[in-house]
């Protein structure tokens, strides 16, 4: 029996996650904003929602607090948000945000579930950044860029820092992905839907319990995932 937590999954990738990721009896941690569209599937899975904003300062407290003492086998960071209008157009507010959610979040929380993940064992952490973090990538969403770049440089600091303790940290970088549609719909719906230039959510799912079947001895640094079409990448 696992314990999991998934950080933004409400919906999209997140919801993915707490659908495909795990085994009857085990246990999982949505934390979002908005009521996961996974709470209450009957599929002898325990789902609790953690209910906050990344947004908040305080944030990695509420987790802690519902988390406890409970040792954490695999840690998913999964929020993104970004740019709504051009630069000129954000508020120094709304840039903020996208930094607290996509970055500063994410170190603070890690930072308060180091004895979860510690007293685990053969723990994971799986970071989701973007294809829009890796160089020369050409996109135009100057906070969301930096905070993807961000992610990939907590992913290496923090595997040298948790490598004595056997806990490895991937960063996953996903191009273009077909995250309004669900696990459920299946991947040839996404496909259809798409026209092929999206990436199913199954994919990435299936590249994230590649890497839970792995022993501690081998450690998945970065996996970089454009879509076909991402020919910028």
């Amino acid at each position: 029996m696992k314990n999991i937590l998934i950080i933004g999954a409400s919906h999209g990738l997140g919801d993915a996650f707490s659908i495909g990721l795990p085994d009857i009896k085990d246990t999982v941690w949505l934390v979002s904003r908005s009521e996961p569209a996974s709470l209450n599937r009957t599929d002898k899975v325990t789902r609790q929602w953690i209910k906050t904003d990344l947004s908040n300062n305080k944030v990695h407290e509420v987790i802690s607090e519902n988390i406890g003492n409970i040792p954490l086998d695999l840690l998913i960071y999964n929020a993104g948000i970004w740019e709504q209008d051009t630069l000129e157009k954000e508020s120094a507010e709304q840039l903020q945000e996208i930094i607290a959610v996509n970055l500063t979040s994410a170190i603070t929380t890690v930072h308060a579930l180091l004895p979860n993940l510690k007293v685990a064992k053969n723990a994971k952490v799986i970071l989701i950044g973007s294809t829009s973090g890796l160089e020369n990538e050409g996109g135009t969403a100057v906070a969301y860029t930096a905070s993807k770049f961000g992610i990939r440089g907590l992913a290496q600091s923090l595997r040298a820092y948790l490598r004595q303790d056997g806990i490895t940290v991937t960063c996953i970088n996903p191009g273009s992905m077909a995250t309004d549609l669900s696990l459920d719909d299946g991947v040839e719906a996404a496909i259809k839907k798409h026209a092929g230039k999206r990436i199913p959510v199954q994919d990435i799912v299936s590249i994230v319990k590649m890497i839970t079947t792995l022993s501690y001895v081998s450690c998945v640094k970065e996996i970089n995932v454009p879509a076909i079409a991402d020919t910028d990448v």
